[in-house]
């Protein structure tokens, strides 16, 4: 009987719970620097019933996940480049004067060559703040995302308490 009766408001939650696991999938290696795939890859949802109440959970099979932050604001911001990558900066540093968007130089030497190029992380990346990638990602946007559907949420109860009384 409950299963039938509360269709409509499990739809509503498993639907919520599993946008929240989409998006952390979707956006978990954009914040990251080491993309290993450990950490990232067991992420599931689930849908627990109780006595008095139904959850959608969303969970982690590696415990590690749980504790992943994003870069810190001193963290590494580029990599270096290789080496044919190095002639085409170099050779337009000396066409232009300039180092190309996108690329900058660890330090000069006094004849100003250049030591250490690297390739900038495109601006559009996620922030750099080392913050828990976990409440970022999960609790946080379900609590937004929550507060979004709320009105889906009310009218699957108003239809089940409908059926109820009838």
């Amino acid at each position: 009987m409950i299963s039938t009766t509360y269709v409509e408001i499990k739809r509503a939650v498993e639907s919520l719970t599993s946008d929240v696991t989409e998006n952390v999938k979707d956006n978990w290696y954009k914040n990251v620097i080491e993309r290993t795939g450990k950490t990232g890859g067991g992420i599931d949802y689930e849908m627990r019933l109780g006595p008095n109440n139904l959850r959608g959970v969303v969970f982690s099979h590696d415990k590690a996940t749980y504790y992943v932050r994003r870069a810190g604001p001193f963290s590494r911001l580029g990599q270096r480049v290789t080496n044919d990558e190095f002639s085409n900066v170099m050779s337009e540093y000396r066409a232009t004067g300039k180092i190309p968007p996108g690329y900058t130089v660890q330090r000069w030497t006094r004849t100003r060559r250049a030591v250490g190029v690297f390739k900038i992380d495109p601006p559009g990346s996620a922030p750099r703040d080392a913050k828990n990638l976990w409440k970022v990602l999960v609790s946080d946007y379900g609590k937004r995302l929550a507060k979004e559907r709320v009105g889906e949420i009310d009218k699957a109860m108003q239809a089940v308490s409908r059926r109820l009384s009838a």
